[in-house]
């Protein structure tokens, strides 16, 4: 916040998932931020968690943006449209599709942060994690993973 002073733009919500960013992303931070990416799980139960979450906010949701951005074509994003119904602004990513319109099968990879360097104290790197809202796609060592799931209370 004081880096962009307020001018934060979209925020990714399942970096530990969405149900733990939910739970701390408190009412300063969802009023300086224009809205929420939605980059893995369920769109539409997304969709009902943020529209939800802003009005107990009292937040008037259509003032944020949700960035739909995962696995995304044409059909699907008409059918996330339809749902959203404009009871928030919806926004769309479709970089695959957007870079791959031969018919060519998409190799769907995507690049993840996987080391950060520690401190100059301690030399080396330290291993990241990431704790997806998509099932099978957590990411890091297995033994953080569980110490962030049961720090959060993920299941």
């Amino acid at each position: 916040m004081k880096v962009y002073n307020g001018s934060l733009g979209i925020t990714l919500t399942d970096t530990y998932t969405t149900d733990a960013f939910f739970s701390s992303f408190n009412l300063q931070q969802a009023k300086l931020f224009d809205g929420v990416r939605c980059d893995s799980g369920d769109p539409l139960t997304f969709a009902d968690k943020a529209v939800r979450f802003y009005e107990q906010m009292r937040i008037d949701p259509t003032s944020k943006t949700i960035v739909f951005s995962d696995s995304l074509d044409v059909l699907r994003v008409k059918e996330i449209k339809s749902y959203v119904r404009n009871r928030i602004h919806d926004t769309y990513g479709i970089g695959t599709f957007f870079s791959n319109d031969v018919g060519a099968k998409p190799l769907n990879i995507v690049i993840k942060l996987s080391h950060v360097k520690a401190d100059s104290r301690e030399g080396g790197y330290l291993e990241a994690i990431k704790l997806s809202d998509a099932s099978g796609k957590h990411t890091g060592d297995i033994g953080e993973i569980a110490i962030a799931k049961q720090t959060l209370g993920i299941k």
